[in-house]
């Protein structure tokens, strides 16, 4: 598959759940393909989608991993995978509210596994996470199941801890490092 079309396809997931992620949850579960079809072809694009259109989409979205298609007696179903939550993890992010408690990852990922150590890396920080330290960084955002899918999607969960603190002695540190960002 080229590159272009790489990008194309992740631009359209990214836009797709966008889109989910403003829509009620109960109204996501009950989803069907014929619904998911209906709702997209009115979906402000840069090229009108069509039935056809869209089926193809979804078959590329399929095909790279951003969804799985499920059969059940209701009929077809659309679930996104981590690979698409990870590529719009920023926007499910933001939707978490502070809560007063500090919230850290620690991890000492081999140098075999740099690869996903660097994607990982990436993750939390597009979660919010400021490092503090050389492997310690910080969020004030109840954000761990989100941490939890990074290190599982790129497999570093056994290298990553997650903290979740009510007082530090440097709090007034990290407070000031989320103000100025």
């Amino acid at each position: 598959m080229k590159e272009e079309t790489k990008k194309k396809i992740k631009s359209f997931a990214i836009e797709v759940l966008d889109f989910f992620l403003g829509l009620p949850e109960n109204f996501i579960n009950s989803f069907d393909r014929k619904e998911f079809y209906r709702l997209m072809s009115g979906y402000p694009t840069e090229t009108q989608l069509t039935c056809s259109n869209i089926a193809q989409l979804v078959a590329n979205l399929k095909r790279s991993g951003y969804i799985k298609v499920s059969k059940s007696s209701r009929g077809e179903s659309i679930e996104f995978t981590n690979k698409a939550k990870l590529a719009v993890i920023d926007t499910l992010a933001d939707k978490k509210k502070s809560d007063g408690k500090h919230y850290f990852v620690s991890f000492d990922i081999p140098e075999d596994l740099r690869a996903n150590r660097d994607k990982f890396r990436r993750a939390i920080k597009k979660i919010g996470f400021i490092q503090i330290q050389k492997s310690l960084w910080v969020n004030n955002k109840s954000v761990g199941d989100l941490v939890e899918m990074a290190a599982y999607e790129y497999e570093v969960e056994k290298y990553v801890v997650y903290i979740v603190s009510e007082l530090t002695d440097i709090d007034g540190i990290i407070d000031k490092k989320f103000s100025a960002s």
